[in-house]
């Protein structure tokens, strides 16, 4: 029996993200250098980034996307809620 339900696509504004844009988690791993295991609990919810964290996600992203403009909330959900509109 399998404990964990499956995970959802597009639960998460990371996952939405990264969907959106193209990015692959070995190329997002890389770039944060953090590791695949908790980046990849960050992308589908089930761990929160940490303020240290943040900016290694931000910055990865910008790197990858090339988009000087990407911000942190364009990844989380920093200063409202992730409800659907």
């Amino acid at each position: 029996m399998d404990r964990h339900p499956p995970r959802l696509r597009g639960k998460t504004r990371l996952d939405r993200f990264l969907v959106a844009r193209g990015i692959g988690i070995a190329g997002f791993v890389e770039e944060t250098g953090l590791s695949r295991q908790w980046l990849q609990r960050v992308r589908f919810g089930d761990a929160e980034p940490t303020a240290m964290s943040i900016p290694r996600f931000v910055k990865a992203a910008r790197l990858l996307a090339k988009d000087d403009s990407i911000k942190a909330n364009d990844l989380f959900p920093l200063d409202d809620d992730d409800s659907p509109q």
